[in-house]
């Protein structure tokens, strides 16, 4: 399947109108949760008012929501209003939205018309972009999930001024992995960037997004170059996972962590140089509110449950540079044990 169509931008909105108006004549859905509906259903719908008419399904906001119960609740709404084959499935939301709403469009009657309206800056770079659906399972993160892409991606940076500062930060924890696995400028305008939105936002977006699809159209079902999208998401995953039902950490967060990790591991292994190591370390830990870890030997065993794993070995991204990174490498379970105690020496 060939990779979505994207639109970035208010000024690109009427080729969105155009396509929306596709589905006059069909059923439908927009999907979101109570946070969306307050603060940004009413601003999408006065971009597209012939959606006015759609059906509306509200799920509860929250990781520990994207799960096989909420999958359930959303398909039976689907059935109570009849949606067909070419019905039209929209998720307006975060990552969660994204996630969720994606997997059920790819199973419900074998498939149906998706698109991704992003809210938040960590799904306008990521979750809504690739074709990635998923939801957990026995608290691991995106242990179930199907390849389904979008017809449309929609990115409207105005959503944005909805967002926390948190949540901001967040989405910058996936942007700064952008900066560390591709050759681009990048890393060189987020080490001066202070995370105050400015003229730079819809660039950074677009850089993030640019880097994505490079990597995805070489390996669109994720069987070897695609595993770079991973760096920082095999311990983040994990930190994840351990505190899925009181989250701690939001995901960009722990994608942060995960990183100074995974680069703490790489300096370990000799693949990054000591001094590139400490400049990661240092730009992550000044720019982004971090705290201590706990559940060291539980985060273990989630990662013990990814799905890079072969064979029973942690396999995992590795930096060597700025903007290079190496994947599929056995790591071992002490390594991984030192680099978590490693990080936390830094908050003891």
């Amino acid at each position: 399947m060939k990779n979505s169509d994207i639109i970035l931008g208010k000024k690109s909105l009427y080729k969105a109108e155009i396509f929306f108006n596709e589905y006059k004549n069909e059923k439908v859905f927009i999907l979101y949760d109570e946070n969306v509906r307050i603060k940004c259903l009413e601003l999408f719908l006065s971009y597209f008012p012939l959606l006015k008419t759609s059906f509306f399904i509200e799920i509860k906001s929250g990781e520990k929501y994207k799960s096989i119960k909420t999958v359930k609740n959303i398909i039976k709404e689907l059935i109570k209003n009849n949606a067909e084959k070419n019905s039209l499935l929209i998720n307006l939301g975060g990552g969660v939205v994204s996630d969720i709403g994606s997997f059920v469009a790819s199973i419900f009657n074998r498939g149906i018309n998706l698109v991704n309206v992003p809210t938040t800056l960590l799904s306008q770079v990521d979750a809504s972009i690739g074709g990635k659906t998923s939801i957990n399972f026995y608290n691991i993160k995106n242990k179930i999930g199907t390849f389904y892409f979008p017809r449309l991606v929609i990115i409207i940076p105005e959503f944005l001024n909805t967002l926390s500062k948190n949540h901001l930060i967040s989405g910058y924890g996936e942007i700064f992995k952008y900066s560390l696995i591709n050759k681009n400028l990048i890393w060189e305008q987020l080490k001066k960037n202070d995370f105050k939105f400015d003229l730079n936002c819809e660039s950074l977006i677009k850089k993030s997004i640019e880097v994505k699809n490079q990597i995805i159209k070489k390996d669109i079902y994720d069987l070897n170059i695609r595993n770079i999208l991973n760096f920082g998401h095999t311990i983040g995953h994990a930190i994840e996972s351990s505190q899925i039902n009181h989250s701690k950490f939001s995901h960009g967060i722990c994608v942060v962590i995960g990183m100074i990790c995974e680069s703490y591991i790489s300096k370990k292994l000799n693949y990054l140089p000591e001094k590139t190591f400490n400049q990661i370390k240092e730009i992550l830990i000044s720019n982004f509110p971090l705290h201590k870890v706990n559940n060291i030997e539980e985060i273990i065993k989630f990662i013990h449950n990814d799905k890079k794993n072969k064979q029973n070995k942690i396999k995992m991204v590795l930096i060597t540079k700025i903007g290079q990174v190496k994947y599929d490498i056995s790591v071992s379970t002490q390594l991984v044990r030192n680099s978590l105690k490693y990080y936390n020496s830094y908050y003891d």
